[in-house]
């Protein structure tokens, strides 16, 4: 066989490498597979080793002690003291006095006053109206024609009485003669005829003067409802005047007001108002309190101001109290004994304030209010001498709040005022 020179094993090339290539896909195949499913572990595990490395390795945190921030305010040191209450009102100016313009007579208006304009002022004895005379001077002549006549008849019958007592006489009758033989009835009817004519020429008299309007007063015009030839029946008006000598001022009070008001003491009070830019005062007093007012439950005192359109005071600046003016008003009410007087600022919610202790912490302090106006408090109850007021409004604070103070330097070397 050696001999024959073939091959003991003749295998083809072609298939070996067939072979060869079907080895290498198995194996590659193989190796992706082992991949796939050890590569996913080795991340997982790699992953949780690092987490545990850097956990071991973390950094301490810094810590650092709060900060306390104190609040920035203004302080001031407390004393007892007096307060005077000025109560404050508002009110409208109305006449003490004041007329309806009234005729007693009917008839056409022959002349109208030069004062008797609205804002006219007159003086007394100013005639205002004057309405058509002529008749009533008709009717004053005739009824003083009457009483002539009446006195005439009167006359008559007197002398005829005479007469019928004498004829008695001399007859020598015995007895006494009867009211009808001396004509007594007809004397009475004469008497009582003189009377009435007397009575007519009286009441002509007092027409003839009611045709003139004649002012009672010094006084102002405020309504004016006819003009001269215009014809007034007696009754209706025909204007409005009221005095100049007072006006009043009708206050509203509260309960609270009335507590310090002595309204039997004839107190002073200040009216202001501002006319044509500015400031005006004027001085009243307490004249009489009236009634509770029903709707709004406030007592309504009048307040009377003498001389309000300065007619006594010659070369006047000073602005008239005029009728219907809108004025404020301040009283002197009664003076409060040992109470505190802060800024109204510093007073929260109408009942407490704020106090600084002496660790410069606050503390919230209710407090009694006996008065209160726009700028100041007055507190009865709740603080204490040497009390350090905070002044500076805060918005919201809590209890033992740390500040720091401004304001003047004390002995104490704490920063502070004084209120007294």
């Amino acid at each position: 066989m050696i001999g024959s020179g073939r091959a003991p094993y003749n295998i083809p090339l072609c298939s070996l490498y067939a072979r060869f290539n079907v080895f290498n896909e198995n194996a590659s195949f193989t190796m992706k597979r082992l991949l796939s499913i050890v590569l996913p572990v080795v991340v997982i595990v790699a992953a949780l080793a690092s987490a545990r490395v850097i956990k071991a390795n973390k950094p301490e945190p810094f810590s650092r002690p709060p900060e306390t921030s104190a609040l920035l305010v203004e302080v001031a040191e407390l004393q007892p003291s007096q307060y005077p209450v000025v109560i404050r009102s508002q009110g409208t100016v109305q006449p003490t006095v004041t007329n309806t313009l009234v005729p007693e007579v009917a008839g056409a208006v022959t002349a109208v006053g030069y004062a008797f304009v609205v804002g006219g002022q007159f003086a007394k004895g100013d005639v205002l109206v004057e309405i058509d005379r002529r008749d009533y001077e008709i009717a004053l002549t005739q009824a003083q024609a009457n009483l002539a006549q009446a006195d005439a008849q009167l006359e008559e019958q007197e002398a005829l009485a005479e007469r019928a007592r004498a004829e008695w006489k001399s007859l020598g009758r015995r007895g006494t003669p009867s009211a009808l033989t001396l004509r007594e009835p007809q004397l009475a009817a004469s008497k009582a005829n003189r009377d009435a004519a007397e009575a007519q020429v009286l009441r002509a008299d007092l027409d003839l003067q009611r045709t003139q309007l004649i002012a009672p007063y010094n006084g102002i015009v405020s309504a004016r409802s006819v003009d001269p030839g215009q014809f007034v029946a007696r009754g209706n008006p025909i204007g409005q005047i009221h005095a100049l000598e007072t006006v009043d001022v009708r206050l509203p009070l509260s309960s609270r007001q009335l507590t310090y008001l002595d309204t039997a003491g004839g107190a002073e009070v200040e009216l202001s108002a501002t006319v044509g830019g500015q400031a005006q005062r004027w001085i009243g007093k307490l004249e009489r309190v009236e009634g509770v007012d029903a709707a709004t439950q406030q007592l309504n005192i009048i307040v009377q101001v003498a001389d309000p359109y300065n007619v006594s005071v010659q070369d006047s600046k000073q602005q008239p109290l005029r009728v219907g003016q809108y004025v404020n008003a301040r009283i002197a009410g009664e003076t409060l004994q040992d109470v505190f007087v802060i800024p109204r600022a510093a007073l929260r919610e109408e009942r407490e304030v704020l106090v600084m202790d002496e660790q410069n912490l606050i503390e919230r302090r209710a407090v009694t209010v006996a008065w209160s106006d726009d700028e100041q408090a007055a507190i009865s109850d709740g603080l204490s001498p040497g009390d350090m007021l905070v002044i500076t409004p805060l918005s919201t604070v809590a209890d033992g709040t740390p500040v720091n103070v401004l304001g003047e330097q004390s002995d104490d070397g704490k920063q502070r005022q004084r209120l007294n």
